[in-house]
């Protein structure tokens, strides 16, 4: 996701004579972006202003608008770049149970303040409602390789494995969480092992329950391409 638009941009103008100085779209969009979780963390995603967020970050607030026009369109930018890195992380070749937990953990540590915004905080707002919902839906999306249906599955078989898909999701959502704060008392090395040997059980039980045949792991979590908020 481009952090800025550089046709949206005037060129910047320089004196008589001089050459015009150059302006780093990029670094000046992530001092934004710096400064919008900050800004959103401290004072709530519902609350904090554009005007909070060009204090924080040290530049006028005409300027943060040239990056992004609308309060709406930063938060947009936060959540996207995040879903955009579990998207990327799910492509990946699958490394055996509780590897994909420790994806999840090891991104959500590199950025621990945004993914706590969209993990704890995303659901309280209109805003960033429709973001928590496709968080919701990209890891749901995850789980269902493990369930995935017969290409000649019935309509209830098929409803049934999306409901198993489901029941997983607090599970890696409360397990994510707890891998960024290290509050569930557990190393990193048992916390994988737990939550793989979880998801081992679940997804034998599952397909038992459902009546699927037996089939292979999957070779990734990307089965399918997971939904993008509008």
């Amino acid at each position: 996701m481009s952090l800025a638009n550089p046709d949206r941009l005037p060129a910047p103008r320089g004196g008589p004579g001089r050459p015009k100085p150059r302006v780093d779209r990029h670094a000046r969009g992530r001092e934004v972006v710096e400064a919008a979780v900050a800004v959103f963390t401290e004072k709530g995603l519902q609350t904090a202003t554009m005007q909070d967020v060009a204090d924080k970050a040290g530049m006028a607030k005409i300027l943060i608008y040239r990056l992004y026009p609308s309060r709406q369109a930063l938060i947009d930018a936060l959540f996207g770049e995040a879903l955009a890195q579990v998207e990327a992380a799910a492509l990946r070749p699958w490394g055996g149970y509780g590897s994909g937990i420790a994806t999840l953990i090891e991104l959500g540590r590199a950025r621990p303040a945004l993914f706590r915004l969209l993990l704890k905080d995303a659901r309280s707002g209109p805003e960033t409602a429709r973001w928590a919902a496709t968080c919701d839906a990209l890891l749901t999306g995850l789980a269902q390789p493990f369930v995935a249906p017969p290409p000649n599955a019935t309509e209830p078989v098929r409803a049934a494995c999306a409901h198993a898909a489901r029941t997983l999701l607090p599970f890696i959502v409360e397990t994510w969480i707890a891998g960024i704060d290290r509050s569930d008392g557990l190393t990193d090395a048992a916390r994988i092992k737990w939550f793989g040997d979880i998801v081992r059980a679940w997804r034998s039980a599952s397909r038992e329950a459902i009546g699927l045949p037996e089939a292979p792991e999957p070779a990734s979590l990307a089965a399918s391409p997971p939904p993008r908020a509008s």
